[in-house]
This record gives C-alpha cells, sequence and structure tokens, in this order.
C-alpha cells in the first residue's frame, strides 16, 4: 500500500445509510453537528437546501468537518444527507426517506510543508511513518468513522 497526501478510511462509496419511517431530523441534525463539536472537529456546511415537490419536500445537507490530530495529520469527515425526500409534517416528526454517506479521510502535510519536496514526502509517509499511519492514525480515524455511524443509526432508530 502506497501512501498518498489523502488517503480514505471509509469503503470506496462511503458508508451508506439507508432510512425509511418517521425521522426527527432536528434532533439528527443537531445530533451529528453537537457529536463534532464534542469530538472536537472544526464542522461547517457546504450545502442546506430544501425543495418543495408535490410527493413531500426533499432535503439535502452537506457537513464537513476537520480536526488537526497533530503538525502533520488531519482527519476530514463528509456528513452528505444526500437526500432526505418524501418529507411530511406529522403530528410528532416528520416521516420521509433517508438516505446518508459517511466518508471520512487522512490527510497528511496539511500544512503543505513538504509541497516542494514530494520524494521525501512519500519517503516519510511510506517509511518512516507508515507503522504508525496504519497501526494508529488509520485505526482511531475508522473508530470515530464507526462512532458516528453508530450514532447516526442509533438516532433514527436503527439499533438499541
Amino acid at each position: 500500500m502506497v501512501i498518498k497526501k489523502k488517503e480514505s478510511i471509509h469503503p470506496s462509496n462511503g458508508i451508506i445509510i439507508r432510512y425509511d419511517g418517521i425521522i426527527d431530523i432536528d434532533a439528527l441534525y443537531k445530533g451529528v453537528k453537537s457529536w463534532f463539536v464534542s469530538h472536537k472537529y472544526d464542522y461547517y456546511e457546504s450545502e442546506n437546501t430544501e425543495k418543495n415537490k408535490p410527493q413531500g419536500n426533499t432535503l439535502i445537507i452537506k457537513m464537513l468537518a476537520q480536526r488537526e490530530i497533530d503538525d502533520y495529520v488531519r482527519f476530514d469527515f463528509e456528513v452528505d444527507f444526500d437526500e432526505i425526500k418524501k418529507v411530511k409534517k406529522l403530528s410528532k416528526g416528520y416521516s420521509g426517506e433517508a438516505r446518508i454517506t459517511i466518508r471520512c479521510f487522512m490527510t497528511f502535510d496539511y500544512k503543505g510543508n513538504w509541497t516542494l519536496l514530494p520524494f521525501l514526502f512519500y519517503i516519510y509517509n511510506n517509511v518512516i511513518l507508515k507503522k504508525k499511519i496504519l497501526t494508529y492514525y488509520w485505526v482511531k480515524a475508522y473508530d470515530e468513522m464507526m462512532e458516528l455511524n453508530s450514532y447516526i443509526k442509533s438516532t433514527l432508530g436503527l439499533i438499541e
């Protein structure tokens, strides 16, 4: 395995959560946001739109979060509420169909100190730091990604 500047932790398409039923959209949104804050991530949104459609509203929310692990490694998360569609207001919450995608990355040399030295960057990542990347950083990022996955699923009521 050759370690590049940005390594994905997630499966090729990301972790995809599908749900059809009653959704507390506010609790889900605020919960994911507070999960990032409690884990010391800098959080922002690249998109938050709602489209009115005859069969129900469609929401699209794209959350991004970053946390510097040290001076060399940063974890980046993307949580896309790709579509929460057929959203209809109920007396308690909303009904709808949700598709949520979680992606997690490790970004190396995020400060750009090695950009003029690509060969040394390659040696540093793939020889000197490789064991720490695979046994520490990767495991830590994976654990956080799976924790967020479990949090979202439990908020949706998919796991107890």
